[in-house]
């Protein structure tokens, strides 16, 4: 089974907002009680200044540090047998045994991998050819636990 995983920076940017909106609330609302409609508008013209310059840096800071990111993104090859699940990308392979398994479940759409350690795997049933792989692993992993 092959999946390919995206990155979406569309709703990276909606957390970037907030923090700019915060940061320019505190810049209002935090000046001296005393201070004139000229200060705390260049208060916050110097935040948004302020605030552009270190995304630019945090931009060229990702543009430049190479792979460093990129092992969510692309294409993720899964494995299943009756002992161990595995997941094959560009950067690697990660490989869970039975003991490492905590759970399988299943709904009409998914299955939901579940490792001792927390972490997990969402597969879609449509880039299945059949599930008896998965199934039988899923009743190994039951029988393991019991």
């Amino acid at each position: 089974m092959r999946r390919y995983v995206i990155f979406r920076y569309r709703k990276l940017h909606w957390y970037c907002v907030f923090l700019l909106a915060c940061a320019l609330a505190l810049s209002w609302f935090s000046d001296k009680p005393d201070a004139t409609m000229t200060e705390k508008i260049s208060g916050l013209v110097g935040m948004v200044v302020l605030w552009l310059f270190f995304m630019g840096a945090f931009l060229l800071f990702l543009r430049f540090s190479g792979g460093k990111f990129r092992g969510s993104v692309g294409a993720h090859v899964f494995e299943v047998s009756d002992d161990d699940f595995t997941e094959s990308h560009a950067d690697g392979k990660r490989e869970l045994r039975l003991a490492g398994i905590r759970h399988i479940g299943e709904t009409q759409t998914h299955f939901f991998v579940i490792s001792t350690t927390g972490g997990g795997h969402v597969l879609p049933k449509r880039d299945f050819q059949d599930y008896d792989a998965l199934h039988s692993l899923q009743a190994r992993v039951t029988k393991h636990g019991a």
